[in-house]
């Protein structure tokens, strides 16, 4: 390998680590996936050259192009604290996401499906997590448990009731919507997907309706759905993807010659 298969690796990783960047927006870009199919030892030097930023590469989509996660070392990621500045809404926040996740792929197949593409709105992700919200509280209410967990000990019930507790909507004396209303919440999380390239929201649609981008169905596929969504659910979980990025560690292997384009990697988390 030369130099200048270095440069075409590392030049891969600089464009998938860009946001906006498309093979179909990009004709270097377009060539350096087309290379990653048709070239092993290529392959194997962006996988390489992705270890040495503490990356992994998840897949390579003629769409989508590299799509990367990051190892426990990697700097690369992107906390929960950081999108959302107020402690109190963090958990509401990863409980948005819960739900976004849980409708934008209503059944496990969607998520191994190459051409499935979900779609969700502000309010039916809301309206989701109110409806489990209130019949976990009607649970707790019928068993005589009126007490929430102590302080610092949070716990799916008191989770749950804390989002039951918010408004969905209103208005300020401004006449704008809260910034901590529970549809607030929803529509932060949502534009966070879209600023890091896992969604788009339809121009012109009165609902506000999100799309999936490939790279989001192979990052929750990634973080394995049904125990992300567990966890997420428990506060078990403080990081998200970011970008391209996930948390898995273990890169699928490099196409092999003459084979088609390898579909990600469908490791479940433990």
């Amino acid at each position: 390998m030369t130099n200048d298969d270095v440069a075409d690796a590392t030049r891969m990783i600089a464009m998938a680590l860009g946001r906006g960047r498309a093979p179909a927006r990009s004709s270097e870009y377009a060539r350096l996936v087309q290379r990653y199919h048709r070239d092993p030892d290529y392959a194997r030097m962006v996988h390489m050259a992705a270890k040495g930023f503490d990356l992994t590469v998840l897949g390579v989509d003629h769409r989508s192009g590299l799509i990367l996660g990051t190892t426990a070392e990697s700097s690369l990621s992107l906390s929960v604290t950081e999108l959302v500045p107020n402690t109190g809404d963090r958990p509401l926040y990863l409980l948005a996401q819960l739900a976004i996740a849980t409708l934008a792929f209503p059944r496990p197949q969607d998520l191994d499906d190459d051409e499935f593409v979900g779609r969700v709105t502000v309010s039916a992700v809301d309206d989701y997590v109110r409806e489990h919200a209130l019949a976990i509280e009607q649970r707790i209410n019928a068993a005589g448990e009126d007490q929430d967990p102590p302080t610092g000990q949070p716990g799916l019930e008191a989770l749950w009731r804390a989002y039951l507790r918010r408004s969905a909507t209103g208005r300020t004396k401004g006449d704008n919507e809260p910034f901590g209303s529970s549809r607030k919440i929803v529509e932060r999380a949502l534009k966070h997907l879209v600023d890091y390239g896992f969604m788009h929201k339809v121009p012109g649609d009165g609902e506000g309706t999100y799309v999936t981008h490939v790279k989001y169905r192979v990052q929750i596929r990634e973080l394995a759905a049904g125990e992300m969504l567990k966890e997420l659910a428990a506060l078990g979980i403080s990081r998200l993807p970011s970008s391209d990025l996930g948390d898995k560690t273990g890169d699928p292997a490099p196409p092999t010659p003459g084979a088609p384009g390898p579909t990600p990697a469908a490791t479940l988390a433990d």
